[in-house]
């Protein structure tokens, strides 16, 4: 099932105002009708805290804060606005090490610069069609960060360690 996306309300988060106009054409060729920006992490989350939207993607190097940061705060539990939301992270450093940061602050999915338009759409689908189960845990909130449904029995499975939402 395609989604709708120009149903879809969508916030880019982006310090460098010429990547906000490259992913607002690449959304808009897409079908976006509603696409909004932020050039902080501050800004981006005064806006989703004020308005709903229905996707996020946010850059991963803003300034002085990342975009990891604006993920974890957006799902933290004083957040204001919609924590559920789902949040692309953008990125061109791709490495483990930034993947699993972004992962375990809550993004839902990784999206790699440079990007393509169909990355995006890919992205999209992934986030509106496919989306993972919420997870609750003591030390994180956010879509289940394993990719795949494993069968665990015995001594391999972990119990009551989180709850699924």
């Amino acid at each position: 099932m395609k989604p709708r996306i120009r149903d879809l309300s969508i916030l880019v988060v982006d310090d460098h105002r010429f990547m906000q106009q490259v992913l607002r054409m690449m959304l808009n060729g897409l079908g976006a009708r509603e696409v909004t920006a932020a050039l902080t992490v501050d800004e981006g989350l005064r806006l989703l805290a004020t308005q709903p939207f229905d996707i996020v993607i946010a850059d991963y190097l803003m300034g002085t804060k990342t975009g990891a940061e604006f993920t974890r705060l957006a799902r933290s539990e004083h957040f204001t606005g919609d924590r559920f939301v789902p949040i692309i992270a953008c990125t061109a450093d791709t490495t483990p090490r930034t993947v699993k940061e972004l992962r375990d602050a809550g993004a839902d999915e990784i999206l790699g610069k440079p990007v393509a338009p169909r990355s995006v759409y890919n992205k999209i689908v992934a986030v509106t069609n496919a989306r993972r189960q919420f997870v609750a845990a003591p030390n994180f909130f956010g879509p289940d960060r394993r990719r795949r449904a494993l069968m665990l029995k015995g001594d391999e499975r972990r119990g009551g360690e989180s709850e699924t939402l």
